[in-house]
Parts: C-alpha cells; structure tokens; sequence
C-alpha cells in the first residue's frame, strides 16, 4: 500500500527539469529598498570555501523515458536519495532539444509547462551509501513497474566546485571585450575585461542574449560620450549594469526580484572596483524613489522575458529620459521581436533589431511622447 501510494503521488507530481531563461520582474508593484550583503548570503552563492571532501556516492540511470522521469524522481527522494537532477539524454548530438521557461507567469504555474521534459533524460541522485544506492533502485524498479539502465559511482564531495570553474573560461563579447571568471589570471590586459564569480544568478556571458545587450552598450556608451546613468531591469549577476561602469557610465542601478541575483551583482561589483559606483534594489523598480525613476536614465537595458518586457513598456518608458536609449532583449528573433517593436514603437524612435542565435536584441531612442 505505501509504494503504491508513492507511484500515485509520484506520478501525480511533474517536475520542472529545465529553467533557461532568467528571472524577470513581475508586474505587480513591490516595494523597493537597497540590499546590503551579508555572511549568510555571500556564503549561498559563492565558490570558496567549499572543501569537504567526503565521498559522495550516486547511481546515474540511463535514457528514461519522459513520462517516467517525474515520478522516477519522486521515488527516489522518497526512498532515500539526498538529490536527483535530470539532463537531456541526447545533448551534444543531433537530436538535442532545447526547453524554454514560459513566457508569462500563468504559463509557469501551469501543469502542461511543469510536466515539459526531454524524451529521453540521464537521472542522477545522490545517496548516503552505495547500499542504499543499489536498494534504491531496485525498489524504484518495482514500484514503477520498469527496467532501469543504472551504473554506479562516487565523487568527492566538492569535485563539483572545480568542475564548475573548469567550466567557465574568459568569454569574448566583442572585440577588446571579455567576461572571466574572478579566478582566471590568463587575461587581456589590453581589453576591457568584466570579472563575474559564476553562480545562481543568470548573466555569465554564455547566452547570446548577454552578449547581445554587451555589444549593445559597448556601441552605445562609446557613441554617446558621457552617459550619467544607466538602469538594468532584472540585473542578474549584474554583467550588464557592472559592464556599463566599466565602459565609462558614471553610475548604474540594478533591479531585481531575487534577493540572491541582487546580492551577486553587489558582489561582483566588487570584484570590478565599482561598487561605490552601482546601487542595487530588490523590487520591481516601480519605487518612484529608486534612481532613474522620474525620466532621470540616459540608458535602461532589460534583459528579462517577453512577457515583462511588453507588459513593463510605461515603466521602462518612465525611466528613460528624451533622447536616451533602451536596450530589451531575452526575447526571441521573429514573432516576439516584431511584438516588441510594435509596443514601443509610441515612445521610442529609430527601433532597431539585432540577432544572434535565434535571439534578438531591441533598442531605440526616446522621443517625447509623455508616458
């Protein structure tokens, strides 16, 4: 009765196994204050001091079907497992698939996007021992009804941290313009070269749409001369509002809904020598208090989500100031883009798109339509 319980619950749980896309503002107005660091918050997302080095012993079960992973998962976790992840089983082949969060918030919550996975996925989890490991699976393996490919093996316990910084190399942005790791030494001393700690936070350099909105600002602060204020919705690690200060804006403001991505871009800031120079908030930016808010930005950028990024137009319109520029991106090449044109196109001239990868980069310039 109990494992037939666990199949029902299991089952009656799809998990979501992928988010790709960064977190965005919500619409609803929130209020907005600085955030000053703290031990405990520093400590979530950083790197160092991650030397346990215990074994850690786990079983990767190969090519599961989709509509198992979920209630796999669950039965697992119930049976002991301190961790399970789901990847792709066909990434790096020709028949990977990409999943992309919702583009609305009603679109996350609902079942049909919770239950999106890959046809076929490697499941890991983490066990206290290798016993419970083997056990696990055999239990899993009744309970479910299904046969399961599973191999097993251990790591030490902070192998991740290294794989993690293994993982990430100087990445070049534009010509002259890198993001690297703070632990990389082998770096263009002749280029601009923005230090980020990767973590929870999006904005590492890897999506095209980073990249887009660095190229962007790079062109643009160059272009414009002196740039007083530059305003970045959904801030992240702060890559976008940080790389703005080191190319020459006097002060930049970083918004964000998540406390973790705020705490990042202060840290970060840091690792660049300009954190006197960056205020950071935790809101949605509608805080007529919050720098920029009156028609005071000469640059906002927004690298977010299509939803926000249509729904949030009088508010971005508000902070930039006549003749300043407006950067939006996280947002798809095609039918979204043309969206996106179309909605700004009252309060900002010369609109243009720019593509990489599938994903575009919308910017124009305010003109004097009141908001």
């Amino acid at each position: 009765v109990a494992r037939a319980f666990v199949v029902a619950f299991a089952r009656a749980r799809p998990r979501v196994t992928r988010a790709a896309r960064p977190s965005a503002p919500a619409t609803k107005p929130r209020v907005c204050a600085p955030l000053c660091a703290s031990a405990d918050d520093r400590a979530l997302h950083s790197l160092d001091g991650c030397d346990d080095a215990s074994d850690a012993p786990y079983v990767v079960v190969k090519r599961v079907d989709a509509h198992d992973v979920g209630a796999l998962g669950d039965v697992l976790l119930s049976l002991g497992a301190s961790s399970v992840s789901t990847i792709d089983a066909d990434a790096g082949t020709e028949d990977e698939h990409e999943i992309f969060s919702a583009n609305t918030f009603e679109e996350q919550a609902s079942d049909k996007t919770k239950a999106r996975v890959w046809a076929k996925c490697h499941v890991t989890a983490y066990f206290e021992d290798h016993a419970r490991a083997r056990a696990g699976i055999e239990a899993a393996e009744e309970i479910l009804g299904i046969s399961l490919e599973a191999s097993y093996a251990e790591s030490k316990s902070n192998d991740w941290v290294q794989a993690v910084k293994d993982s990430f190399t100087p990445t070049k942005i534009a010509d002259g313009l890198y993001i690297v790791p703070d632990w990389c030494k082998d770096v263009d001393a002749n280029a601009v070269n923005i230090a980020l700690e990767p973590g929870i936070a999006f904005g590492t350099g890897e999506h095209p749409t980073t990249r887009l909105c660095l190229r962007w600002l790079k062109q643009t602060l160059a272009r414009r001369g002196k740039t007083e204020l530059v305003v970045d919705f959904g801030c992240g690690s702060g890559v976008l509002a940080i790389g703005a200060l080191v190319m020459g804006a006097d002060r930049a403001v970083g918004v964000d809904l998540a406390k973790q991505a705020v705490q990042s871009s202060i840290d970060n800031a840091k690792l660049n020598g300009v954190e006197d120079r960056l205020t950071t908030y935790l809101g949605d930016g509608r805080d007529p208090g919050t720098p920029g808010a009156n028609g005071q930005a000469d640059v906002v950028v927004a690298n977010i989500l299509i939803g926000p990024v249509l729904e949030l137009e009088p508010l971005f319109a508000g902070y930039c100031k006549v003749g300043g520029e407006i950067a939006l991106s996280g947002i798809l090449y095609g039918e979204q883009s043309a969206s996106v044109v179309a909605k700004y196109a009252r309060h900002f001239d010369n609109i243009c798109v720019v593509e990489e990868g599938g994903w575009a980069c919308v910017h124009g310039v305010r003109n004097g339509t009141p908001v």
